[in-house]
This record gives C-alpha cells, sequence and structure tokens, in this order.
C-alpha cells in the first residue's frame, strides 16, 4: 500500500490525558516519528477512562483507518480498561497469556518482590490477540485486527512506549507496508526572526520537485524544517541555500543551540560560571540540561533584584559587566555570562572574557509575559556566548527584542 493511501492513527487514552493533567508528549513524539519513516498520521484521537466510550472509539477507528496506535490503560490498576475495551470491540474474551505471566512473576522475583495478584490483569489478553515484548515495564503490548484494521497496544510510560514502538512496532510496519514514501528531514533553529521574516528570506530559493520547507515555533526558537526525498542528490544544495537565507540568526545546524554551545564549549575545553537577577536561574537551570554544558559550568549564582543602586551615575551596563568578570574571576574560568536588574522594561546582560567584554541592554518591542522575557534573555546570553566562540557578530538583530544600548570593551582597555 503506498503511503498516500495508508491512514495511520493514534488513540491516546485517559482521564489526566483528556483533562490536561498531563501534556501528551507520546502524542508529539510518535507523531514525528511516523512522519520520519514515511507512517504520516492522518488522526490523533483521546478518550477518557470509561469502557463503553473507549469500545466505540477503538471501532470508530478501525473503521477510518488502516493502522491504529493506541497508548495508555495497560496497567494493573481498576482504570486500566483499554484491554478489556478492545475484547469488547473485538467481541472475544480475554485470556490469560501464560508467557506474560511467567515473565511478570520471575520480574518481581529477580527483583526480591511478591507479584501482586492486580498484576495477573497485564497478562489477560483479547483471544487471538498477538503480545508484544515490554522489556523494562510489566504491561505488554499486543497486536489484534478489527475490521481489517491492524491495531497495536502499548503502554502509557514514555520510555516504555517509545522503546517499544521503535523495536517491535515500526518493523513490523516497515514489513507491512515496505513502499511507503519515506522523507529525510534537515532540521536548521533559528533565534530573532518571526515566521513571516523567515519566509520571506526563503522567497528566492527555489526548491526542487519532493522538497518543502516546515516551520515549528517554540519560545524563543523557530525550527525550520526542510522535508526532501531520501538520499536526493540536491539535499545538501538545498540545505545550504536555507543556511544562507537564514544567516546571522541561524544557532543551530541540525541540534539546538544548547547542544552547540556544548558542544564547543566541550572541544575548546572552556569552563563557564553564571550570576544571574533578572533571570533568576534560568540560564543556569537551562545549562544543567546538556551534559557538555554542564560539565563545563563551574558556579551559578542567584542574586536578588531588590537591591537596586541609588548612585544617581548608575551605569546598568557597567553594572552587568561587572557581575559578568566578578563571576569569571571568582570561579577561576574563562566566560562569565551576567543578567542584571531589569528597569523600565530594561535588561542588561554581560559576558566577560579574559579578550575583552560584551554588553548589551535589551527590551520587549511588545508586552511580554515574566517568564517569556526571562526566556529571551536567557537565550541572548547563551547566543552571545555561542556567537563568542564561534567569533560571530555580538549583537544581532532580535525581533522581539530591541537593543537600547551596546558596549565593547576590548582586553587592552582594561590594562
Amino acid at each position: 500500500m503506498e503511503q498516500s493511501k495508508l491512514r495511520v492513527a493514534m488513540l491516546s487514552t485517559g482521564e489526566e490525558v483528556l483533562h490536561g493533567d498531563i501534556t501528551d508528549t507520546n502524542a508529539a513524539w510518535l507523531s514525528r516519528r511516523c512522519f520520519e519513516e514515511g507512517f504520516s498520521l492522518h488522526r490523533r484521537v483521546t478518550v477518557g477512562d470509561a469502557i463503553d466510550d473507549l469500545a466505540i472509539e477503538l471501532v470508530r477507528c478501525s473503521q477510518v483507518s488502516d493502522v491504529v496506535i493506541v497508548n495508555g490503560g495497560l496497567g494493573p490498576t481498576t482504570d486500566d480498561l483499554t484491554t478489556e475495551a478492545m475484547a469488547m470491540a473485538m467481541d472475544v474474551d480475554l485470556e490469560l497469556n501464560p508467557h506474560w505471566l511467567t515473565v511478570l512473576k520471575e520480574r518481581f522475583e529477580k527483583n526480591g518482590r511478591t507479584m501482586a495478584k492486580s498484576n495477573i490483569k497485564q497478562a489477560m489478553l483479547p483471544e487471538g490477540a498477538e503480545l508484544i515484548d515490554n522489556p523494562v515495564g510489566t504491561a505488554c503490548g499486543f497486536k489484534a485486527e478489527l475490521n481489517g484494521c491492524q491495531m497495536f497496544f502499548t503502554p502509557g510510560v514514555p520510555s516504555e512506549f517509545k522503546q517499544m514502538f521503535d523495536n517491535e512496532i515500526l518493523p513490523t510496519l516497515q514489513a507491512l507496508y515496505p513502499n511507503t514514501y519515506r522523507r529525510e528531514i534537515q532540521r536548521l533553529y533559528t533565534f530573532g526572526l518571526g515566521e513571516s521574516l523567515l519566509n520571506d528570506r526563503f522567497e528566492s530559493v527555489e526548491l526542487p520537485e519532493g522538497f518543502e520547507l516546515g516551520y515549528r515555533s517554540a519560545l524563543p526558537f523557530i525550527e525550520v524544517k526542510v522535508f526532501s526525498p531520501r538520499q536526493h542528490s540536491e539535499i545538501s544544495l538545498v540545505t545550504e541555500a536555507i543556511k544562507l537565507a537564514i544567516g546571522d540568526n541561524l544557532v543551530g545546524d541540525g541540534e539546538p543551540l544548547l547542544d552547540t554551545v556544548g558542544n564547543v564549549l566541550s572541544d575548546m575545553r572552556f569552563r563557564v560560571a553564571v550570576a544571574e537577577k533578572f533571570t533568576g536561574g534560568y540560564l543556569t537551570n537551562w545549562f544543567n540540561q546538556n551534559i557538555d554544558t554542564q560539565n563545563a559550568l563551574v558556579q551559578g549564582w542567584v542574586l536578588s533584584e531588590s537591591s537596586l543602586a541609588a548612585e544617581s551615575d548608575y551605569n546598568p551596563l557597567a553594572a552587568v559587566l561587572a557581575m559578568a568578570t566578578a563571576a569569571r574571576e571568582n570561579a577561576g574560568v574563562d566566560i562569565g555570562l551576567a543578567s542584571g536588574n531589569v528597569e523600565a522594561g530594561r535588561v542588561a546582560l554581560g559576558l566577560s572574557t579574559s579578550l575583552g567584554d560584551w554588553g548589551v541592554i535589551v527590551k520587549a518591542r511588545r508586552s511580554l509575559e515574566h517568564e517569556d522575557f526571562r526566556c529571551y534573555a536567557s537565550t541572548m546570553m547563551l547566543d552571545m556566548l555561542r556567537r563568542y566562540l564561534l567569533d560571530k557578530d555580538m549583537f544581532p538583530e532580535i525581533s522581539a527584542l530591541a537593543t537600547l544600548e551596546s558596549l565593547h570593551i576590548p582586553v587592552d582597555i582594561h590594562k
């Protein structure tokens, strides 16, 4: 079956997902993986834990889709009803899968525990269903057919779900539908330009047949995706043209800004210290989300904004550069980063090195939530670090932020 005719759907279950108590990250992840592998989803549905609603939706999905991946509701508790709902939809009984029951008992015994009676429920599958192995959890998956539709059932735990899809379900789909149209995706991460500005910059780029551009906005970045046929001869040429059009606002080629900075810091063996007032630990926390930036960060200080300087000659740029320099020197590192107080909507950001200091005062061009402004300011500091490491212009145009003042103090002035 050709990809254009193959209808793949995802059904997410659970009251906590339906009511927004948790974010359905599994659905976003699956949509991306399926698209990359040529099995684009044609619909996604979420339903609660009522067994009748589940059974009705399972039947409905089977009637309009060729493949359905069902996520959640395979646990041992009374509100985990997906397996029973599928048996109801198929009009069959549940039957014990002795192999999985043995696996469960052995896993509990290996950990020195006794399996609870409630776990037996996880070894009960609809008659005729095929077991899908779960190497890390107690909820096995299973595959069953309904109305000619291939339906795959998976647990809601993200680590288990992702492993089962990649190792068990995806190979099955590839064997069942070997002629799917797979596309490559080149991901370029930008900071400082809105979608409309990016779109205007790409007007002069000619895309060969089968190529197209996509955008994903996730504050404060916009990810530009270049879709192309697999192993097309012009992928590199097109991607380079897109990168050239993005220009100075490209902050990550195939990887986000944080990973880009982490790789460069690791290669150069530079160490960093951070002092934050307005950003309140945002950048320090961000550094700890990547192993390379985490290793490069020696110290992070969060300072109170309450002690505003009262002197009439108070200079926010001088103050933030003094903070960045103090952070660098006190920690004995190569680079210091700092954010100052926010005053009248303005915030000063600074970077200090042994080769000189750079500071900038920015203000939001439009009204921003406090948390969003912190995010933008932290991103600008991280991008300043990237620009310093890669010897790029330190003060780019940022569409969301107006640069009110900037300053560069070369090292010879310090002497």
